[in-house]
């Protein structure tokens, strides 16, 4: 957990430190920081989360799972790749290509995910709060704030609205109906299973057998309640 928080830091602040105000240049300092620095960063991300940047948002996710938060964690990190979207409109960044600061949110949001997921399916009471908090956050633009990337002019508000709005349905519809799979206890159970499975290894995996045999009890579950879920997707 801590090589990939390095790795974040690193790739944050190498992309895109000379396009952030001083105000963001200081919190990603703070948040990247050991011990009562970083929780004090991280209050204050808390408290304005509808007011901070996509990058910042990963980081301060980041700094949450640190500390243990993982509610925090996941509510951050959910809401980030929604911020970015917003942005990506309300900003168009002037790097294209390669250059580009969706290629470093992209990478966040791999990065991040990997870890920040399966810690949230693994606590499905959790989960389920981090997906209502995310269905009431919006992205907020105060006269000082700054994408974190360079951009030429202003686009327009409602596409960007637009955009975001789009994103967290999709992102909703899949999600909450997968939440509600994970409440069911012989569901989870056999989703733990192939969770270990896909994450672990050596002895610590599960056969292939408890695996198949996992699968279908999702894939019977996900049927009986009409929701696809990861053993029907599995089979398209």
């Amino acid at each position: 957990m801590k090589k990939i928080l390095t790795f974040l830091a690193a790739l944050l602040f190498v992309n895109i430190s000379t396009a952030q105000t001083a105000t963001d240049d200081a919190l990603y300092r703070r948040l990247t920081a050991e011990g009562d620095d970083s929780v004090a960063a991280l209050k204050e991300v808390l408290a304005r989360p509808e007011s901070v940047s996509a990058a910042l948002l990963y980081v301060a996710s980041g700094a949450a799972l640190k500390e243990k938060h993982l509610k925090d964690s996941g509510f951050l990190f959910y809401v980030a790749r929604f911020r970015g979207q917003f942005d990506r409109e309300m900003f168009p960044p002037t790097e294209a290509g390669g250059d580009s600061p969706m290629v470093l949110l992209g990478a966040l949001q791999q990065q991040m995910g990997s870890v920040v997921n399966p810690a949230l399916m693994a606590e499905p009471k959790v989960f389920a709060k981090v997906l209502a908090q995310v269905k009431l956050w919006s992205p907020q633009v105060p006269v000082d704030y700054s994408p974190g990337w360079a951009f030429s002019k202003k686009g327009n508000t409602e596409q960007a609205e637009a955009a975001f709005q789009a994103g967290r349905k999709k992102f909703l519809g899949g999600m909450e109906g997968f939440c509600m799979l994970l409440q069911d206890d012989a569901y989870f159970a056999a989703f733990r299973i192939v969770q270990d499975y896909n994450l672990k290894s050596g002895s610590e995996r599960p056969s292939k057998a408890a695996f198949d045999t996992a699968m279908k009890t999702m894939e019977r579950i996900e049927t009986e309640k009409g929701i696809e879920g990861i053993a029907l997707k599995s089979k398209k």
